[in-house]
């Protein structure tokens, strides 16, 4: 009973915070990115790379939060103009160079795996975020966009949770996640498309339609579902049940947003092919 009281309450602080710093300005949500960028680098960190004070790995590890703050905060700070771009471009070809010449001065037997596994903590982490960090302030609607595609990330749980609790009988990926079903699959999307098709009524601007909101709906239910199975790999590869602590009840920051990761990325570029082109 005590855990559910502090999961629950936990979950609501969760949500509290990230509806209030959408809500509340760019400012406020661009902090909340960057934080999560810091939070997930060092816990996706410390699953993949080795313990120990080895002073270029070290070194390493800081270069690797520093940039991972940097190439989430650039969408916000340059407000997605073309200098955004171009200082981001320049980031991410110039930092994985930096980083390989750090590991040349690491003595470990494992120091080029440390490394790729160092800029691999980028690719998943700080891109996913610096393109929801763009999705918030390329679009005018960016604000409810964004907004949006949380509630449909909740009600993906949700609706896979419920209606796979309830009828859930065929394994959907049984070798990583072995409650999860094919019915409840199906329940979430149908919590998706609902949400699309409210939206689209209520929330989205006429240049998003019907078929915009439904499509949208079936993206975020697809591949939040894909990110959650890609930290049950990470997860089960390394032996470990959570990321990390950080939330009572709930685990580690990547717990949390593992499913954005994957859905950030794509519902930014469908929104620039449903929007602008």
């Amino acid at each position: 009973m005590k855990n559910i009281v502090t999961r629950s309450l936990s979950g609501i602080v969760y949500i509290a915070l990230i509806v209030g710093s959408i809500l509340g300005g760019g400012n406020y949500f661009n902090a909340l990115c960057v934080a999560f960028a810091l939070l997930a680098v060092w816990e996706f960190q410390g699953i993949v790379l080795p313990g120990g004070r080895r002073p270029w790995l070290v070194a390493g590890r800081v270069a690797d939060i520093f940039a991972a703050g940097v190439i989430t905060a650039l969408p916000a700070i340059f407000e997605a103009s073309l200098a955004a771009f171009e200082a981001s471009l320049c980031v991410l070809l110039l930092y994985p160079i930096a980083r390989f010449v750090i590991s040349l001065y690491d003595r470990g037997a494992d120091a080029y795996a440390c490394a790729l596994r160092s800029v691999a903590s980028l690719m998943y982490v700080a891109l996913p975020l610096a393109a929801l960090n763009l999705a918030y302030v390329a679009f005018s609607e960016g604000k409810w966009l964004v907004l949006l595609m949380f509630a449909m990330i909740w009600l993906n749980d949700t609706g896979a949770y419920c209606v796979g609790s309830l009828i859930g009988r065929r394994r959907l990926f049984e070798r990583l996640s072995p409650k999860k079903s094919w019915e409840g699959f199906f329940g979430g999307l149908a919590f998706c498309l609902a949400a699309g098709a409210l939206a689209a009524l209520f929330l989205l601007p006429d240049s998003l339609g019907l078929m915009s909101g439904l499509g949208l709906g079936a993206i975020v239910c697809v591949f939040s579902t894909w990110g959650d199975l890609f930290e049950s790999l990470l997860k089960r590869s390394h032996g470990i049940k959570d990321s990390g602590k950080l939330i009572p009840g709930h685990g580690g920051i990547l717990d949390r947003i593992d499913s954005l990761l994957f859905v950030a990325p794509v519902t930014l570029v469908y929104l620039f092919i449903t929007v602008v082109i």
